[in-house]
């Protein structure tokens, strides 16, 4: 570019400078005529220095409109002895939906932060258990999610502030995603810490929860996270490309930022979905409504042998348990139902077998799009078939206002909490902003 503007520099001053030395160099007689050849000589320098100004303008505009065209476009032609360097890119910052993205040559960075702000009041009716209220910053999670070098290879990293102070540690999730496909998601491989394929609740992300938080009965039969690898994708018709998802992983089996495997053995897990008109989704709640019928249909299952042995090679302690789970999504206008079943078989130390089950069930109704949603759920959990009068319930109704969709929404629900081998029950009201910049 600077040498295309050396060379017409003096083409410039030709083009000013020439017109003058012919002015001088003729000596007309009769001023009237030496005016016009004057005024002539004038027009032409002016034409011919529009015409430079042109041809410069159009040069700019070709270097300005070829700064973000590929590199291949940009490389002017080389000289001898020139070695060529690609033109760098241009980094883009952009903000859309409470998410800052950075696009680089070979990588885009996707950052996110999401505070959730409650307020909980238990009334109880046992006399010997006080009532409480309390303010508390229940998650403020920071996400960071994209790729690099290719397109292909994702990764993903959330932390949660809230639980600096807890046992639980910072770390959500901290992993890298390969597509083997290449963009078509048929078959993915994932290594690091995430979310385990199982349990319909505890997969979806809270942002979304029609209820303030994930119901008990999810914290009782599922891990949520844990540290391993898992192969995933999804496979179908052309006209329904989703209508069938898998997921296959194995894990420490310790929960999340468990870095050890005392044990010796790993946490198996698989689950397939089928959804003939297309994914449901995992979201719970639907502030935009769903213009066509949607069906989601999952079986999943999980093995953990937790028992640690002697020298013997007997178990010592420790439990071993397998956990079968159906789900199901439904979603179509403005209405949602979504339920899970957990079923789990558990062994402890000494062979002892304890079967526990649990149910989620919920409806919800959008009463205004995109502002309003109603819905109620029950919640089931029963630590012992074998046991009378230990069942646990909880049933509750809520609603949702939605400012910003999912980015900015205000949730109220309230609960009813009762246990069988107790002949008092609570109640729990929640009140919880949600915010995603």
């Amino acid at each position: 570019m600077k040498r295309s503007r050396l060379l017409l520099v003096p083409l410039l001053l030709a083009f000013m400078v020439l017109p003058v030395l012919q002015c001088l160099a003729q000596t007309p007689t009769d001023p009237v005529e030496e005016l016009k050849i004057q005024l002539r000589h004038a027009q032409e320098t002016l034409q011919q220095q529009q015409a430079v100004i042109e041809s410069l303008q159009r040069r700019l505009d070709e270097l300005e409109k070829n700064k973000g065209a590929p590199q291949a476009q940009q490389q002017p032609p080389l000289q001898a002895g020139a070695s060529a360097q690609a033109a760098p890119k241009a980094v883009s910052v952009s903000w859309k939906d409470g998410q800052t993205t950075f696009k680089f040559a070979n990588a885009q960075i996707n950052v996110s932060n999401r505070l959730q702000y409650r307020f909980t009041d238990t009334h109880s009716q046992d006399p010997e258990k006080i009532d409480q209220g309390a303010f508390a910053v229940r998650r403020f999670k920071t996400q960071v999610t994209g790729w690099a070098y290719t397109p292909d290879l994702t990764f993903r990293l959330q932390v949660d502030w809230a639980n600096a102070n807890t046992s639980l540690g910072v770390l959500d999730d901290a992993y890298v995603q390969y597509d083997f496909t290449h963009g078509k998601g048929l078959f993915q491989l994932r290594a690091g810490q995430g979310k385990t394929p199982f349990g319909r609740q505890s997969i979806a992300s809270t942002k979304t929860d029609q209820f303030a938080d994930r119901s008990f009965v999810t914290t009782q039969f599922c891990s949520i996270r844990d540290v391993g690898i898992m192969a995933t994708g999804q496979l179908g018709p052309s006209s329904v490309k989703d209508m069938f998802e898998y997921s296959v992983g194995l894990y420490n089996g310790g929960g999340r930022s468990v870095y050890t495997n005392a044990d010796d053995k790993y946490q198996q897990d698989f689950r397939v979905m089928f959804s003939p008109w297309g994914s449901a989704g995992y979201d719970e709640a639907n502030p935009y409504g769903s213009e066509k019928p949607r069906l989601s249909l999952g079986f999943e299952y999980e093995r953990n042998d937790k028992r640690i042995r002697a020298q013997n090679s007997t178990p010592a302690s420790g439990a071993m348990y397998h956990t079968v789970g159906y789900d199901l999504m439904f979603k179509y206008k403005w209405f949602t139902a979504y339920g899970e079943y957990f079923g789990r078989h558990n062994f402890d130390a000494k062979g002892v077998l304890t079967a526990s089950n649990g149910l989620n069930a919920q409806l919800g109704f959008l009463i205004i799009p995109n502002r309003l949603e109603l819905f109620a759920g029950r919640w089931s959990y029963d630590p012992n078939d074998e046991k009378l009068m230990d069942r646990q319930t909880e049933t509750g109704i809520g609603a949702n206002w939605y400012f910003s969709g999912f980015n900015s929404k205000l949730q109220a629900d309230c609960r009813k909490i009762q246990n069988d081998a107790s002949r008092f029950h609570a109640y729990e009201f929640r009140l919880q902003y949600q915010m995603v910049f």
